[in-house]
């Protein structure tokens, strides 16, 4: 195959550094398996600024680390002869980011293959890989193992299962979450009547919360913990709010104002590190919350509403929603500066629930056009159908993870309900070995 060069340069933009690939700004790279990919950073504009993979975007910035498998790096950045470059091969991770070791939110996307590519379906002179033990690999790819003299495959398996847990005290919906399994947070909503109270999760069962300044529904959903939960914006059926509240474990007190008025909007990070997106009207606006202000962040690639988020604010993710009346199965990624496009969903939803990161996602139950049980998986680059809830609902509150989450209240059509389920995953990815008989 081939070894792509690719021209590094960095460039202040509004009094912020970004790489820029072959003239564009944070530029999304699509890779080829069999494919070597030279990051030149011979330009001297790219002194200071060393460009490293990783699994994580923003990379160590975000909690990460380097990507090694198959990179090497050559030379000083900003001096002729510097480098870091990757050989795409069967075992490079399908979605990775490029970053600056020294500085955050400067690089982009480097997503490997695609349906066609990454599983090897039909690639002509693509070289089989020959290894000595099983590689950690993707769903469909294939390789040869010398040691045991078997060609051997990833293939999928059901990632998790849905398990029953303990009743909410007071059923509800369209209510705030937040939070882990085994130390989760739900607030608010509508039983009605509307509620300001709160209630946490043990990973057993519910105990009464802090009591809110303001009682409201569909406020920003999936933000903070159960020790340092954000609730944004929302409604009393009459007008929506701007104000912001945040819980330390016991009780709630006021944050700084949301800049503008608005429900149902999509969320994603902690109490200091927040991020609120669209809302009703189908607004693309996003603000940032640092712990005591909010900040105007990068547009929505589209408005929408009745949707949800997870992640971090410098790795958001929202999915779904309404925009306007027909659902919507889009998907859109947050560097901390701007959104794109990332894998549609498998089915249209709004009124669903999330939790997860922006590489690892749970979507669960909502609204399809009549009340779904679905659940679907995000690995960063495409959602995958996995076990359903056990009851349809929609408008319901979660939190966690991929590995361990809940789901808690919401409605089942007829009624609201105080139902909680918990989610435990599981690898979806099994290695067979393939026989001909």
């Amino acid at each position: 195959m081939a070894t792509i060069t690719l021209a590094v340069t960095v460039v202040n933009v509004s009094g912020a550094n970004y790489y820029f690939i072959d003239g564009s700004q944070q530029a999304g790279i699509s890779a080829i398996p069999g494919n070597t990919y030279k990051f030149d950073q011979a330009d001297s504009s790219n002194s200071g600024h060393p460009l490293r993979l990783s699994i994580t975007s923003n990379g160590t910035h975000a909690g990460g680390s380097a990507y090694t498998d198959g990179v090497t790096t050559s030379g000083t950045p900003g001096n002729a002869g510097a480098y870091t470059q990757i050989v795409v091969d069967a075992t490079t991770v399908q979605t990775l980011y490029y970053y600056c070791t020294q500085h955050s939110n400067m690089g982009g996307p480097f997503n490997v293959g695609s349906s066609s590519t990454v599983f090897y379906k039909g690639i002509k002179g693509f070289t089989l890989q020959n290894v000595s033990s099983d590689p950690t690999v993707n769903e469909g790819q294939l390789w040869y193992n010398s040691a045991s003299g078997a060609f051997k495959l990833a293939a999928a398996t059901a990632s998790g299962t849905w398990t029953t847990g303990g009743a909410l005290g007071s059923a509800r919906q369209k209510s705030g979450g937040a939070g882990t399994q085994t130390a989760g947070l739900i607030f608010a909503g509508n039983g009605p009547p509307l509620l300001a109270t709160s209630e946490e999760y043990n990973g057993s069962s519910w105990t009464g919360g802090g009591t809110m300044g303001t009682a409201r529904y569909a406020p920003t959903n999936t933000l903070g913990l159960q020790t340092a939960g954000l609730a944004v914006g929302g409604s009393n059926g009459a007008s929506d709010f701007n104000n912001t509240e945040e819980y330390d474990g016991s009780s709630w007190t006021a944050g700084g104002n949301y800049p503008i008025s608005k429900q149902a909007m999509a969320g994603a990070g902690t109490q200091t590190a927040g991020l609120s997106c669209g809302g009703g009207g189908n607004v693309t606006t996003t603000n940032e919350y640092g712990g005591s202000s909010w900040t105007a962040g990068g547009a929505l690639g589209t408005g929408r509403l009745t949707f949800s988020g997870c992640g971090l604010q410098t790795a958001g993710l929202v999915f779904g929603g309404t925009n306007p009346p027909p659902k919507s199965a889009l998907t859109e990624e947050y560097n901390g500066s701007s959104w794109t496009a990332g894998g549609n969903l498998n089915t249209a939803r709004s009124n669903h629930s999330a939790c997860g990161i922006q590489t690892a996602a749970l979507c669960m139950g909502g609204d399809s056009g009549s009340t779904t049980n679905l659940t679907e998986q995000y690995d960063g680059t495409s959602w995958a159908v996995e076990t359903v809830v056990p009851v349809a609902r929609f408008a319901q509150s979660a939190g966690g993870t991929t590995a361990a989450a809940f789901l808690a209240g919401g409605s089942t059509g007829p009624a609201n309900t105080t139902t909680t389920y918990e989610w435990t995953g599981a690898g979806v990815d099994v290695t067979k070995t393939i026989t001909t008989s």
